[in-house]
């Protein structure tokens, strides 16, 4: 039966794959025809109706769905307990991530030819060679979001979120339309009306979004790891309870800009960071039988962060920005260690128990042969 089960989840590689594939195939079209469908005479790599712009607007509509169709179907064949999750939880779930896939591919693509364009100055193409290129991106950030959303756990999500929240964050500084905004506060990057200040704010919001999603892998994993270390389960729902909490308030402090309200933004503000707190605090307390080194992550954390509050406020060496700057890194880095943590410890334990199931298995397959005279095709499932 081992070999059986190998080979069909071998089977199952070779499918998904193939599914993937096609993916990439199908977005190789759909830039095809929107480069023919748009593109008239010769375009340049980079600016207003260039091709970077439409293979950017391209592939990020095209990321999108490609996301959302493999996590809704393809995914659960992967990880059976997405089914059981509450529909408007489970929509959130690939709602988040979808979202995240796409405008990541649009601001990559636009710097990606952004640097093209620098580097072969004067550079324009015909009609056919410029829709070749917009093909070509939308085809492989077709196949590169399948393959990542198909094989999406706690850990690579959390990683995905981290670049997601860099670039956004970068791209809103670059495009700011004062250069020296980072001698107030973060904040000032969302405070306008123009591209920076949307940029900033749908940042933070699909982030806060796509925490739903992070809140229910980590949870899982957690589950396995409880059930086997004989922890209590509203640890689970705690920690699920306090990422989700933590998603929405980075999504209203988004939705709710100095621009809007500066009160109110200040308030979300400040309980996004008590949450934040809550969680440094409790759950490595709560969670201190996990495997690695949680405590002592959790330790340099809070050293760092005294150490940024004696430079901020005691010495008055960092300004505003940069004291923000480096808490958010910081807070960051931890929820990210944490959540590969979780991860770790409940994949170590599925593991333990397939390694068992496969050595009672051929156990069972051995003794059939040897007293019974029979196949071990018998113990097919």
């Amino acid at each position: 039966m081992p070999d059986v089960l190998r080979s069909r989840r071998v089977t199952v590689a070779s499918r998904t794959e193939s599914f993937t594939l096609a993916l990439g195939v199908a977005g190789v079209l759909v830039g095809l025809v929107v480069g023919l469908a748009v593109l008239r005479g010769t375009s340049t790599l980079s600016g207003e109706g260039s091709i970077g712009q439409l293979a950017a607007v391209t592939s990020g509509g095209t990321s999108a769905v490609v996301a959302a169709v493999t996590m809704a179907v393809i995914m659960p064949q992967r990880r059976p307990w997405v089914r059981t999750v509450p529909r408007l939880r489970r929509a959130l779930t690939i709602l988040g991530p979808s979202l995240v896939y796409a405008v990541l591919a649009l601001l990559l693509t636009s710097a990606m030819y952004g640097i093209l364009a620098e580097a072969f100055r004067g550079v324009a193409l015909d009609r056919f060679a410029s829709t070749f290129w917009v093909a070509l991106t939308t085809g492989a950030w077709a196949y590169v979001v399948a393959a990542s959303s198909w094989a999406l756990s706690g850990r690579s999500l959390a990683t995905l979120l981290m670049v997601f929240l860099t670039v956004g964050v970068l791209a809103a500084a670059m495009l700011s339309p004062d250069p020296y905004w980072w001698e107030q506060y973060f904040s000032q990057l969302g405070e306008g009306a123009d591209t920076a200040g949307r940029t900033f704010n749908l940042t933070l919001l699909l982030t806060g979004l796509a925490f739903v999603a992070v809140g229910d892998f980590v949870a899982h994993d957690l589950q396995r790891w409880t059930d086997a270390a004989g922890e209590p389960r509203w640890k689970v729902h705690l920690v699920r309870g306090t990422l989700i909490a933590l998603g929405a308030l980075l999504a209203l402090v988004a939705l709710v800009s100095r621009t809007v309200s500066v009160d109110w933004h200040n308030r979300l503000a400040e309980m996004l960071v008590v949450v934040f707190a809550l969680a440094l605090i409790v759950f490595p307390v709560l969670l201190r039988r996990l495997p690695g080194g949680l405590l002592v992550f959790t330790g340099v954390a809070f050293a760092v962060l005294v150490m940024l509050i004696v430079l901020f406020e005691g010495v008055d060496y960092l300004n505003m920005t940069a004291f923000e700057l480096g808490a958010a890194v910081t807070v960051y880095i931890w929820l990210l260690l944490f959540i590969r943590t979780v991860s770790a410890a409940g994949e170590g334990v599925a593991a333990e128990d397939d390694a068992e199931d496969d050595a009672a298995q051929d156990d069972a397959a051995d003794d059939a042969v040897t007293h019974g005279g029979a196949s071990p095709a018998r113990f097919e499932v």
